[in-house]
């Protein structure tokens, strides 16, 4: 009879814990998610520059790209060089034509292998810094973000054909 009382108390122990540690889990990863997200706040409004690190040729030699991908990345420069925003407006607008261009250059893409590996590790910087663009909030903002695309889109021609 004491060998199940003794059990008894030990598993009513060992059911209290668990439930304590559940509640402790929850405010953990709220804090975990909180910090994160401060994180992510942070690094999101500062461009991404890293894929020059990531990004490698093909022996010596660029990637044959598709002619979509290419032709937008001329069009991408143009609408650049042709704009002249000076207001927040303005520069979220180019953001928005910018963001057309890059949705087309996505869809259109018919690459494969390492070449695409390599598109996206050079694509997915841009895509960031033209969201970017399109909330941005100030003009001086807005023309470093817009001079950090160009240089990104310019980019492009030292890895791919």
């Amino acid at each position: 009879m004491k060998r199940i009382q003794i059990i008894s108390i030990a598993l009513l122990m060992g059911l209290n814990g668990c439930k304590e540690t559940n509640k402790e889990q929850p405010e953990t990863m709220e804090t975990i998610s909180a910090t994160n997200h401060q994180a992510e706040s942070k690094t999101s409004r500062e461009p991404d520059n890293a894929w020059i690190k990531e990004i490698v040729l093909n022996n010596g030699i660029k990637w044959k790209a598709n002619k979509e991908t290419t032709d937008g990345v001329m069009l991408m420069l143009s609408y650049i060089d042709e704009g002249q925003a000076t207001t927040s407006n303005e520069y979220r607008a180019l953001g928005d034509r910018l963001n057309a261009v890059k949705n087309t250059v996505v869809k259109e893409c018919t690459m494969d292998g390492a070449s695409h590996d390599n598109l996206h590790i050079w694509l997915h910087p841009l895509i960031k810094k033209i969201a970017m663009l399109q909330k941005t909030q100030n003009k001086e903002e807005g023309a470093l973000l817009l001079s950090d695309i160009k240089t990104h889109l310019e980019g492009y021609y030292d890895y791919f054909n």
